[in-house]
């Protein structure tokens, strides 16, 4: 089971927005840089970031943070937020080098976009961010509830090649109350989708549970707070380390 370390960025800071709700968003950091090489030395294999003032306006706020972030760590690098039009799509793979983007809201919009960027860019490079409430598809930064399933959204980009989505409840992101198990295996067993958990996960134990979901095609998991928070003991002894070696130099990979 892959675990994903997350990097929400707001306002060039790291946050944790809690169960989606902007009054009860939470800082955890100046700089999403020095996050992202901890993560690193942490060995972390994929990192993700969310880049929140583009989910909520679509404008390139933190891009050359972000930008920093990818020169900075050897290791794929995972983005959502506000990917919109093709431009700002292409410009992320091509020029910026992410190894996936993440479509959520545009996915709901705009069936054509998704079309055009799994044929351009092939399906390894495009995951759909399936964020749910009550069941329910919400986009525009979880502000707004569609009338549409999330099984049903996600079936329906399947159908556009889609082979990877990520799957939450946003109640449950930020939370540490475990995540949406039920939900999870029901969306990946009924898609056949590979399927990316999020959302809630708290602990050793809830890993161990998504864990049981791999038959399903339940393969990795992403994670914020709960790292944040040293909530695996391993964690602490990185930690610890940090307060005496501030250079944040990273291993090299052989």
């Amino acid at each position: 089971m892959l675990v994903i370390p997350v990097i929400d960025i707001k306002n060039g800071h790291s946050v944790r927005m809690v169960e989606g709700l902007e009054d009860k968003t939470v800082y955890y950091s100046e700089s999403p840089l020095t996050m992202a090489r901890l993560f690193r030395k942490e060995n972390a294999k994929v990192i993700h970031i969310t880049d929140l003032d583009g989910a909520v306006s679509g404008k390139r706020k933190n891009y050359e943070l972000i930008k920093e972030i990818t020169e900075s760590v050897d290791v794929p690098i995972q983005l959502g937020g506000g990917i919109r039009t093709y431009e700002i799509a292409r410009q992320l793979i091509k020029e910026l080098g992410v190894y996936r983007i993440v479509i959520g809201t545009s996915a709901i919009d705009n069936v054509e976009l998704v079309q055009r960027l799994v044929a351009d860019f092939g399906s390894s490079k495009v995951v759909i961010g399936v964020d749910v409430r009550n069941g329910y598809a919400v986009k525009d930064g979880w502000s707004n509830q569609t009338n549409i399933k999330g099984i049903d959204f996600a079936l329906g980009m399947k159908s556009l090649g889609i082979e990877r989505i990520i799957y939450q409840d946003v109640a449950r992101v930020g939370s540490l109350q475990g995540p949406d198990f039920e939900g999870t295996k029901q969306i990946a067993a009924e898609t056949g989708l590979k399927v990316t958990a999020a959302g809630g996960i708290s602990s050793y134990s809830d890993l161990k549970k998504m864990q049981e979901l791999e038959p399903y095609g339940v393969d990795s998991v992403m994670m914020s707070r709960a790292l944040y928070e040293n909530k695996f003991p391993c964690q602490a002894i990185w930690r610890e380390q940090e307060k005496i070696d501030t250079s944040l130099e990273l291993p090299k990979v052989k």
